[in-house]
């Protein structure tokens, strides 16, 4: 009988996502201190809370009788990809009216950036956010080595920095996707202005037009902003 090696690409490797914020996670459920803090979505009780909303939808799937356990479309439901490019984008987007948008179901937001990454050969990330972590991890198992971080961050206005971020991306390596955070930035709550949007969409055109590099956004928490700038 013969064994063969499964491929390392195929293996989940868990020490590839353990960092120093992921161990700080596992620090904080560690802890005992009565008065500890936590910055996300948890009741008194200590379980994630449900938004309103959510709880309803759920409860209208469950009772809905048209709804049927069948696989959807391989490019997803129609209406639901409709439905997300008009919320990123403005139902009265020029794009939209004119048929220039295109939308793909997948499983999570980890499954687009990977179905992204595959076509990619090299990344830039924000340096600030905490989902960097995930997304280059993401980055790596679709093949790609090849990954950068911009400055984001300024730690002595406590706010971005818009000079560095702009440098960065007039120099990033060619044929480079950048991933933008259209808004709600984690952890550091910062966020680019109208006008500094406008000077990073103005370095992306004229990138983008001599085929240097190609954008994303991602508006993981695009509703629960109010963000000033996109």
């Amino acid at each position: 009988m013969h064994q063969h090696k499964m491929s390392a690409r195929f293996v989940f490797d868990g020490a590839v996502f353990m960092s120093s914020e992921m161990n700080l996670l596992e620090d904080f459920k560690r802890d005992t201190h009565p008065d500890k803090v936590k910055s996300e979505y948890i009741g008194e009780h200590g379980h994630t809370a449900w938004l309103p909303l959510v709880r309803k939808i759920k409860q209208q799937i469950a009772t809905d009788p048209t709804l049927t356990p069948e696989y959807p479309p391989i490019l997803g439901i129609p209406e639901f990809t409709r439905r997300a490019t008009e919320l990123a984008l403005g139902k009265d987007s020029p794009a939209i009216m004119e048929s220039r948008v295109f939308g793909v179901q997948t499983v999570g937001c980890t499954g687009a950036v990977h179905l992204g990454a595959e076509l990619l050969r090299s990344c830039y990330c924000s340096s600030s956010s905490w989902n960097s972590l995930v997304l280059v991890g993401t980055f790596k198992a679709a093949g790609i080595e090849d990954v950068h971080h911009y400055r984001y961050w300024d730690a002595e206005s406590n706010g971005v920095c818009v000079e560095n971020m702009v440098h960065d991306l007039e120099n990033a390596p060619e044929r480079c996707m950048v991933d933008l955070f259209a808004s709600g930035h984690r952890p550091t709550g910062a966020e680019l202005s109208q006008e500094n949007w406008k000077r990073v969409a103005e370095v992306m055109v004229v990138r983008s037009h001599k085929h240097e590099i190609e954008d994303t956004f991602y508006p993981k928490y695009h509703t629960f902003t109010h963000s000033s700038g996109i």
